[in-house]
């Protein structure tokens, strides 16, 4: 965050906002998100570009001196877009063992994610340089099928992807609504949660502390076929 608001504090001062650009850059980020909020209170979401110009918006209304530039909208982009691949993503534990297992089953894989301020596709470019996209088939990302989990539309996205009825798939997610909730509505054969979120209204066909032992648990269950 901080290095994203010197990125655009430089470039609208550079643009003429002047010494108030201080200020509004981080109001502008935060309208920018609170547009998100709104927007995923209704199960959508906005497109990568939406989300720049939230934040354009605020800075124009902000400044209205700033001059408008081919050079501040590139700024804009990296600073907003771009952010996601500053830094090499964290990998849980033991998730890569698992998707080998998985891979060793012949299925496919799709990512199904919301996302931040980042569009997804910069977030999906981050894993494919830390090189997942040798286990993952489809990248299903909220802001490019504008709908957020655990609303119907990315959840279907993802099965269209992979040519699946949703019979035929199951779906690993980290929280209770979003994933577990969003992915039942779906009809989705079986819905496992990992980690420590709990909802007593939500309970997932299987529970796991953490991503290692996925494989085995989808086995036990008699989810997977050679």
């Amino acid at each position: 965050m901080r290095r994203r608001e010197r990125m655009l504090c430089r470039a609208y001062e550079q643009a003429g906002a002047g010494s108030g650009a201080a200020a509004a850059v981080p109001l502008a980020i935060r309208e920018a998100i609170d547009e998100l909020v709104v927007a995923h209170q209704s199960n959508i979401d906005l497109s990568g570009d939406d989300r720049i110009n939230a934040v354009r918006r605020s800075m124009l209304r902000q400044c209205p001196n700033t001059l408008e530039s081919d050079e501040l909208l590139a700024a804009l982009n990296e600073a907003i877009g771009e952010s996601a691949s500053w830094e090499q993503p964290d990998i849980i534990s033991g998730v890569e063992a698992e998707l080998d297992c998985l891979k060793q089953y012949g299925l496919r894989l799709a990512v199904v994610s919301n996302t931040g301020l980042a569009p997804g596709r910069r977030v999906e470019r981050a894993l494919i340089e830390r090189g997942f996209d040798r286990w993952i088939d489809h990248w299903i990302w909220s802001d490019e099928v504008l709908s957020w989990k655990p609303g119907q539309a990315i959840f279907e996205a993802a099965l269209d992807a992979l040519g699946l009825e949703a019979g035929q798939a199951a779906f690993v997610g980290d929280t209770p609504e979003a994933d577990i909730l969003g992915a039942r509505h779906a009809d989705f054969a079986a819905c496992i949660q990992v980690g420590d979120k709990a909802d007593p209204a939500v309970q997932p066909d299987i529970h796991l502390p953490t991503l290692a032992g996925l494989t085995s648990a989808l086995e036990a269950k008699q989810l997977l076929a050679i």
